[in-house]
């Protein structure tokens, strides 16, 4: 029942929603669908989404000239080369820092560099679903999207 702690307090709080999420708070006249579907689509900015795909524009908009101009040849071009190597976008976030393209930006620029700064920035922009924000950042911390089995699991939430 600890698992969801969260979401037990959310469900039964009367701050609606839960302070730092961004939604529709539920009210007693909801269904246990439409309180779902809020819970759903609440979302949280200011953490960092644990995967995020950035496409490859916005991650060379956010390298700083001044930064890139310091890196040697070699380094200049991979990272161009990298950068023209996806239409799709590159897939970050905290839970993929030993993935190449984060793990190339965090070597070539530094973690206190303004490149990783701005793609700091950048990613703690982003909507990340309550219900996948970890419960030490005000989220949930679940795995998956709140479903009718997760509310019996909670101690049969309605």
């Amino acid at each position: 029942m600890a698992y969801y702690t969260a979401l037990i307090t959310a469900w039964n709080s009367s701050i609606q929603p839960p302070t730092g999420v961004t939604g529709t708070g539920l009210s007693s006249g909801d269904t246990t669908d439409q309180k779902l579907t809020k819970i759903n689509a609440w979302t949280i900015v200011g953490t960092i989404p644990t995967t995020i795909t950035v496409p490859s524009y916005q991650v060379a908009s956010a390298v700083n000239y001044t930064e890139f101009k310091a890196l040697n040849a070699t380094q200049q071009n991979n990272l161009l080369n990298l950068l023209a190597a996806t239409t799709n976008g590159f897939l970050g976030g905290s839970a993929n820092i030993s993935f190449l393209p984060v793990g190339m930006l965090l070597d070539y620029f530094g973690s206190s560099s303004v490149t990783i700064a701005n793609l700091t920035a950048f990613a703690r922009a982003q909507a990340t679903p309550w219900w996948q924000v970890g419960s030490s950042n005000n989220g949930a911390g679940l795995t998956s999207p709140v479903n009718s089995a997760d509310l019996i699991a909670a101690g049969g939430l309605t």
